[in-house]
C-alpha cells in the first residue's frame, strides 16, 4: 500500500502546477469580473476562452504522462515496483481527469458567480447569455468535462504508444480529427439522439415574464453517459498497448505519414466529393438570352417556370439529365411588371400574380395561362383587383392553389391579409373572402420592406402561416369565406434581431415550425388539422441560416446561407428526419449561380437560375 501511496504522491506532485495555473487565471477572472468593462468584454467571448482553456489543459495533462517517463528512462523503473501496470496507468489517468474536473469547475465559475451581472451589447451574441442561464452550473461542467475527457483520453493514448510529449499530442488529435470527422456521422447516423444538443432553455415572454422550455433531459444523460463511456474505452485501450509495448511503437517518421494521410483524406472528402456528387447538376436547361427563371410549379413530368419577361416557360422533365424547353410565352401579350412573380398551376391553366403600374395607383393582376399544349402555351386572360400603394420590394407574401381555388397573401395597407380567389366556368379568377393575419405597425419600415412577413405552407383545405410569433391556421375550402381556425404561439427564448418570420412545412399529417431559439424545427401532429399537437423538435445548427423550407417524404430541404445571416455563400440542404427526433444532413452544395427557387420530384432537385433550371440527383450517394 505504501508504494501506491507513494506513485500518488509522485503524480499528483507532477500535475498539480498545471492545474494550479489553470485555478489561478480563474482565480484572476473572477476577480476583475467586479469591473464593469471587463465583465461585459467577457461575456462576449466567455464561451471561446473557455472551451479553449479546456483543450489546452487537456493536452497538457495527457501528452507527457507516459511519454515523459519514456524519454527520461524511467518507466522501466516505474513499471517494475510492486504495483500491476494497469495501475500505474490507471493512477496516471484518474489523476489527471481530475485536474481536468477541477479546472472545469473555476473555468465555469468565472461565468456563473455572477450571472446576474451578466449582459451583452449586440443582439447577436445574446444566445449565449440564454445559454448559460438555461443550463444550471453542474449540468454545464457535466458536458464540458465530459467532452473534454474523450480529447484527454486520446492525448493520453498518444503519449503510451511514443516517447516525447509534442509526439503524444500529435497522435491523440490525429485521433481527435480521425473520430470527430469520420466516425461522428456514422454514429449519429445509427443513433440519432447523440445528435441533439440538450438545452432548457430561459427566456422573456411578450410580457417580460421569464418562461421555461424544458427539452428531453434524457438526451442530456446520453451524450454526458456516452462521452464518459468513451473515455473508459480508451483507458482500456491505453492499458492493452502499455502492456504489449513498454518501448515506443511510433516515430516522427510515422506520425508525419500519418498526418499527410489524414490531410490528405480530409481534402478529398471536403473538396473533391462535394465538388463532384454535389455541387454539380446532373442536367441544366438554360434559359433563352435576355431571360431568367424566377418561380417554378413541378407538376406531371413538366416544370412551369416564370420568365423575366413576365410570361412562362415550360420545360420537359422525363429525362431530368437532358431537359427540353417545350414552349414559352411572348412578353408582350400583357402588361405586368417584370420581376417578383409567382405561379401555381390548376389542372390545364397557369396562374401568375403580380402587379402592374399605372395611374392613379397600381394593380394588382392575375395572368391566366392555357397550358393544355405545353408546346404552345397562350394567353387566356387577366384580371386587374384592387389598387395597391407599392412602396416595398415585396408585394406578395404567398401565392399557391387550395381545394377552393387560390389563395394570395400580402399586405394591405396595415395588415397582413389573406385573400380567396374562386374560379368560374372559364377557369378564370374571382375575388373571394379576405381574413386579416395580424396588423403591421408600419408597413414600409426598414428591414421589413426587404423580408417577407411570413411563411405559408398549405395542406389541403388548411393554409398554416407562421409569422414571426406565431403559427396561424386558416380553414380556405371556401373561397367565400375564410376562417381562422386556430392561431398558436411559439415561444422563442431570445429577442429577434432581424425579423424572421417563421419557416413552415407540411409532410402528410406532420408539421413543422421553426423556433428561433432554440434553433429547431417543432413538429406538430396534425392529423386534426385545426389543433396541431407538439410531438418533437429537430434541432438546426446555430449557423444554418435557412430561407426557405419543404418537405417531401421525410426530408427536409432548404435554401439560405449556411455560415450565418451576414454570409454570401447561398447553400442548398436536405436533412433526413430520422427517428428520436434528429435532422441527419443528407447533402449540401453551394452553387455557383443564384437560386430561385427549389421543387422535388421522381428523385431529383429542381431549382431555378439566373440562367437556367437545373437538376440534381438526391441520390448521388449511390452512385
Amino acid at each position: 500500500m505504501s508504494t501506491l501511496y507513494a506513485l500518488l504522491w509522485k503524480e499528483g506532485r507532477e500535475i498539480l502546477p498545471k492545474v494550479l495555473v489553470g485555478v489561478a487565471l480563474a482565480v484572476v477572472v473572477c476577480l476583475m469580473r467586479n469591473n464593469a468593462d471587463f465583465s461585459r468584454s467577457y461575456v462576449a467571448s466567455f464561451e471561446e476562452l473557455i472551451i479553449g482553456g479546456l483543450v489546452v489543459m487537456a493536452i497538457v495533462l495527457g501528452m507527457d504522462a507516459i511519454a515523459r517517463e519514456r524519454s527520461t528512462g524511467t518507466l522501466s523503473f516505474l513499471l517494475d515496483k510492486p504495483v500491476a501496470d494497469a495501475t500505474v496507468l490507471a493512477v496516471k489517468f484518474l489523476l489527471g481527469l481530475g485536474g481536468l474536473l477541477l479546472v472545469a469547475l473555476v473555468a465555469w465559475a468565472t461565468v456563473y458567480i455572477d450571472l446576474a451581472s451578466l449582459e451583452v451589447e449586440r443582439e447577436y451574441l445574446a444566445y449565449k447569455l440564454v445559454t448559460v442561464q438555461s443550463i444550471d452550473y453542474a449540468s454545464m461542467v457535466a458536458l464540458s468535462f465530459t467532452q473534454f475527457s474523450l480529447l484527454y483520453a486520446l492525448v493520453f493514448i498518444g503519449s503510451v504508444v511514443t516517447d516525447h510529449p509534442f509526439k503524444g499530442v500529435a497522435v491523440g488529435v490525429a485521433l481527435a480529427m480521425v473520430l470527430g470527422v469520420f466516425l461522428t456521422g456514422p454514429a449519429t447516423a445509427i443513433f440519432p439522439i447523440l445528435n441533439r444538443y440538450p438545452l432548457v432553455a430561459i427566456g422573456l415572454d411578450d410580457q417580460g415574464h421569464l418562461v421555461r422550455l424544458a427539452t428531453d433531459s434524457a438526451r442530456f444523460w446520453v451524450k454526458v453517459l456516452a462521452n464518459l463511456g468513451l473515455t473508459a474505452v480508451a483507458l482500456a485501450v491505453a492499458s492493452v498497448l502499455l502492456r504489449r509495448y513498454r518501448e515506443a511503437i511510433l516515430s516522427w517518421r510515422t506520425v508525419a505519414i500519418g498526418w499527410g494521410a489524414i490531410i490528405a483524406v480530409v481534402f478529398v472528402i471536403f473538396y473533391g466529393v462535394p465538388l463532384a456528387n454535389q455541387q454539380m447538376p446532373a442536367g441544366v436547361l438554360e434559359a433563352p438570352d435576355e431571360q431568367y427563371y424566377g418561380d417554378l410549379a413541378v407538376q406531371d413530368g413538366l416544370a412551369y417556370m416564370t420568365t423575366g419577361q413576365i410570361g412562362i416557360a415550360i420545360a420537359d422533365l422525363n429525362n431530368p439529365q437532358q431537359m427540353r424547353l417545350l414552349g414559352s410565352t411572348r412578353p408582350e401579350s400583357h402588361k405586368l411588371w417584370k420581376g417578383g412573380n409567382a405561379i401555381c398551376v390548376v389542372d390545364s391553366l397557369a396562374y401568375l400574380v403580380g402587379w402592374r403600374k399605372g395611374l392613379p395607383s397600381d394593380s394588382l393582376g392575375v395572368v391566366v395561362f392555357d397550358v393544355s399544349d405545353p408546346a404552345a402555351p397562350a394567353l387566356k386572360g387577366y384580371r386587374m383587383f384592387a389598387a395597391i400603394k407599392r412602396k416595398r420590394f415585396r408585394y406578395h407574401q404567398y401565392w399557391g392553389a387550395t381545394d377552393g381555388g387560390l389563395l394570395l397573401v400580402r399586405e394591405r395597407g396595415y395588415a397582413l391579409a389573406a385573400e380567396a380567389f374562386t374560379l368560374d366556368a372559364e377557369g378564370m379568377p374571382v375575388v373571394g373572402s379576405e381574413q386579416v393575419i395580424m396588423p403591421i405597425s408600419d408597413p414600409v419600415d426598414y428591414p421589413h420592406m426587404w423580408k417577407p412577413r411570413c411563411h405559408v405552407s398549405v395542406r389541403g383545405s388548411r393554409a398554416y402561416i407562421g409569422t414571426e410569433r406565431e403559427l396561424v391556421v386558416i380553414d380556405v375550402a371556401d373561397a367565400h369565406t375564410l376562417r381562422e381556425t386556430g392561431r398558436h404561439t411559439i415561444e422563442s427564448f431570445r429577442p429577434q434581431s432581424y425579423y424572421d418570420p417563421r419557416l413552415v412545412a407540411t409532410d402528410g399529417d406532420k408539421l413543422y415550425v421553426e423556433r428561433f431559439w432554440p434553433h429547431e424545427l417543432v413538429e406538430f401532429d396534425i392529423f386534426n388539422p385545426d389543433q396541431p399537437r407538439e410531438v418533437g423538435y429537430l434541432p438546426l445548427l446555430r449557423s444554418d441560416d435557412i430561407r426557405s423550407l419543404q418537405i417531401v417524404d421525410g426530408v427536409a430541404y432548404s435554401r439560405g446561407y449556411g455560415r450565418g445571416k451576414w454570409s454570401s455563400d447561398l447553400r442548398v440542404k436536405a436533412w433526413t428526419i430520422a427517428e428520436y427526433g434528429a435532422l441527419i444532413e443528407s447533402f449540401s452544395f453551394e452553387p455557383d449561380r443564384s437560386i430561385g427557387a427549389l421543387s422535388v420530384a421522381n428523385g431529383y432537385l429542381y431549382a431555378t437560375s439566373s440562367d437556367g433550371l437545373l437538376a440534381y440527383r438526391l441520390d448521388y450517394g449511390q452512385n
